[in-house]
């Protein structure tokens, strides 16, 4: 019954195990539709054929016929835990979330919405389009941080885990907010700049003695100053009076009330130098109601 000159591997994914079946060509799709079932009776577990390649309409029969399939680095179908996709190459491959996925991950620690929110809810708190939040959701699905409903048409965020375990997972693909800094000149203070930087981070530590204050815009926010002539470029920190730095996301987003968050203060200081500073960023931490 079994398949032979096939490899079998175990495979744990989104907290659900299955069974891969590398068989290369051997096995064609009608075959792998009549094997699946008793394959799934014998390992009591979802099977997933494998392919190095396939044509379309291969692929079309597979997919019509509910048979789960892997073809590495391009596409894959896993119902109900995965719809066809051929992103697969592109969000595997991803070093780091985006902007606003790095945002909705934050979000989720933070604010704790409730558990799979629409899309179009999760547009509406990030200030994103709803296209946005349909790639920040198969970024989140790609990075293992989210599964993805069952149909042709999900509709939320369902995160596979929440407040410091939600943390420490997604860790490795958050990076520092900060896209760019720049030293400015201020015609005068402006609403729109949320204290970031040391200046922030002295404000809840006892890291302080910063000469310039540190202020933090998105990047639109950031153009809309420079055109109106709000703020000007200074090239050098003799010249300015203040560092305005251009955040991925909104700074103001997942603070409140004129300040930035805690953990984007802390990733923002992720490659400090001193020694002193990185302490002090990493006791944010302690300062998160996880």
């Amino acid at each position: 019954m079994l398949v032979s000159g096939c490899r079998f591997h175990d495979w744990a994914w989104l907290g659900q195990k299955l069974i891969l079946i590398e068989c290369g060509a051997d096995i064609s799709p009608a075959e792998a539709r009549a094997r699946r079932s008793p394959l799934m009776e014998h390992f009591k577990q979802t099977v997933v054929f494998v392919y190095a390649a396939l044509e379309a309409h291969q692929r079309s029969q597979l997919v019509r016929s509910g048979v789960p399939f892997i073809v590495p680095g391009l596409q894959w179908f896993i119902p109900p835990f995965a719809v066809f996709t051929e992103r697969f190459q592109r969000i595997a491959s991803a070093k780091a979330l985006s902007g606003a996925a790095q945002a909705a991950v934050l979000f989720h620690i933070l604010r704790s919405p409730a558990e799979g929110a629409l899309l179009r809810q999760w547009a509406g708190w990030l200030g994103y389009s709803a296209m946005t939040l349909t790639k920040v959701r198969d970024e989140l699905v790609g990075a293992g941080l989210c599964r993805r409903e069952p149909g042709a048409k999900p509709r939320g965020l369902r995160f596979l885990h929440r407040k410091r375990a939600l943390w420490d997972t997604a860790r490795p693909y958050l990076r520092s907010p900060v896209k760019k800094s720049s030293w400015v000149k201020l015609a005068a203070p402006s609403p729109l700049l949320i204290p970031a930087g040391l200046t922030a981070l002295e404000k809840t530590t006892l890291v302080g003695d910063e000469p310039l204050p540190t202020w933090a815009c998105s990047e639109p926010v950031w153009r809309r100053l420079l055109g109106a002539g709000q703020v000007r470029d200074a090239r050098r920190p003799e010249d300015a009076d203040a560092r305005v730095e251009r955040w991925r996301y909104e700074p103001g987003l997942l603070g409140g009330n004129g300040a930035v968050d805690p953990l984007s203060l802390h990733l923002s200081f992720a490659d400090a130098a001193d020694e002193r500073v990185r302490l002090a960023a990493d006791s944010l931490l302690e300062r998160v109601p996880w």
